[in-house]
């Protein structure tokens, strides 16, 4: 009888033991179909894989994003090539305009447009005017608000910033803009109080503001440096001169159906360059459109009436 049950406490503690250790060695096999434990079955694979792709995201998406980052990556130094612009003699739609900083008076003009309405090229203007009655020609007394409007309007042409600015002019703001235009020689080109954008800016009187800017004869010496520090466009309003390295540049532009212009410094020449809605109209990030394949050309030509 003892042995009979002695036997039968032997065969319990075994069948336990075997239960026990069963239990245990399923319990990583059951695991993969918990959270935690499907992905540690996939991650075989996916551990594999996820190195090339971050590989390849590192090395391929990332230098494609780029070029919209920052300045710095945008080819302006380029020329664009196979333009099939040779000339633009007789052209009543573009225009090109040159004329050496060492000389401005040797204006240089081909092409023509029936309107040179400024659009964006006149925050430039309403900036100077502001650097002339708000600070009287000391950069160094922008407020840091003041300071983040101009960036924006010169940099990203931001609207609302320079409506803001010019709400700080003093009086009225086209006489105030006038002024600064009278000062540097320009008696044709007028400003309104509202809507500059809308005003005509002529393509010699822009060369004539840029190589003023340039000898520091816009309001001062410390407020024209300032100007042209600040007129560097982002990345993605960086075509047309900016292709063809400008050293500083402003863009203006509307519609499908209106003018897109530049005005900048490229090399030692003060120059602009004009389409009245000729080629394509591109949305860019202000909610306007530009015509970009036909800057880029425009700048393509005048590039090689600066070599």
């Amino acid at each position: 009888m003892r042995r009979t049950l002695w036997l039968g406490l032997v065969l319990v503690l075994v069948t336990g033991c075997a239960q026990a250790t069963d239990g245990a060695s399923r319990t990583p096999s059951s695991s993969p179909t918990t959270p935690d434990g499907t992905t540690s079955a996939t991650s075989p694979t996916t551990t594999t894989a996820t190195p090339a792709t971050t590989s390849t995201t590192a090395t391929t998406t990332r230098p494609e994003a780029g070029p919209s980052a920052g300045p710095s990556s945008r080819p302006t130094a380029a020329v664009p090539s196979s333009t099939g612009l040779t000339s633009l003699r007789g052209n009543t739609r573009n225009a090109i305009a040159w004329a050496p900083l060492s000389n401005p008076s040797d204006v240089h003009v081909e092409g023509s447009v029936p309107s040179s309405r400024a659009w964006s090229t006149s925050k430039v203007l309403v900036v100077a005017a502001y650097l002339d009655t708000v600070v009287d020609g000391d950069p160094s007394r922008i407020p840091a608000r003041e300071r983040s409007w101009i960036r924006a309007a010169l940099t990203a042409s931001d609207g609302d910033a320079v409506v803001a600015i010019r709400d700080e002019i003093p009086g009225r703001p086209g006489p105030a803009i006038d002024r600064v235009l009278r000062s540097i020689g320009d008696t044709t080109t007028s400003a309104p109080d509202t809507s500059q954008g809308s005003m005509q800016w002529t393509l010699r009187q822009q060369l004539r503001f840029m190589a003023a800017l340039h000898a520091g004869r816009v309001v001062s010496a410390e407020a024209s440096a300032f100007l042209l520090g600040q007129m560097h466009p982002i990345a993605a309003h960086g075509w047309g001169l900016g292709r063809i390295g400008a050293s500083s540049f402003k863009g203006g532009w509307l519609r499908a159906d209106t003018e897109t212009r530049q005005m900048g410094i490229v090399g030692g020449y003060a120059v602009a360059i004009i389409t009245a809605g000729d080629g394509p109209a591109v949305l860019q990030s202000d909610g306007d459109s530009a015509h970009v394949q036909q800057m880029d050309r425009l700048a393509a030509l005048l590039a090689t009436r600066l070599r």
